[in-house]
């Protein structure tokens, strides 16, 4: 079976995450225009191939592997791409990830995406790189936080009997 694959850029990297829920059996063969990646998960194997559209730094390319399969791709040359593939068909498993997108405007803003937490491509063992797995934080909502808000209005405390009637039906509700 082939995953859904999802897929966003800078200018200087491409970032790829590969829908499959707790994969095991991972294997990778990354080089500077090809990756080939299967896998298993719930007893089904998933396999893709991705020709890219121009060749990517290997040595700089960086993976995760924790919940999903995400992928850190260092472009060899600073520059957007039309699309990801050599090909100009389109794969209908391979699609924007527009959560990680950014547009070419707000490219002097910060990335927010850590790539920290990210094993390297050098010997291709998953071993070290696995031993890593931890969240992918760095998200910035600051943006969103401006603006005409009624949650900057304060509020008074709940005397303490209310307090205690909220704490309840917040854990029935649950």
């Amino acid at each position: 079976m082939q995953p859904t694959v999802l897929w966003a850029q800078r200018d200087d990297f491409v970032w790829l995450t590969v829908d499959i829920a707790n994969a095991e059996d991972i294997k990778v063969d990354l080089t500077e225009s090809n990756l080939k990646l299967s896998c298993k998960s719930d007893g089904k194997e998933y396999s893709f191939e991705l020709d890219f559209f121009k060749p990517i730094k290997k040595e700089q390319s960086k993976f995760l592997k924790h919940r999903l399969i995400d992928f850190a791709l260092k472009k060899e040359t600073d520059e957007e791409w039309p699309r990801m593939t050599k090909e100009s068909k389109k794969f209908p498993w391979l699609k924007v990830d527009w959560s990680k997108w950014q547009d070419s405007d707000a490219e002097d803003e910060p990335q927010g995406f850590d790539m920290s937490n990210m094993g390297g491509f050098g010997d291709m063992g998953l071993g070290a790189e696995m031993a890593g797995l931890g969240g992918m934080g760095g998200a910035d909502f600051s943006e969103f936080q401006g603006g005409d808000s009624d949650d900057d209005d304060e509020l008074p405390d709940l005397p303490e009997d209310d307090k205690k009637n909220a704490l309840i039906q917040e854990i029935d509700t649950e």
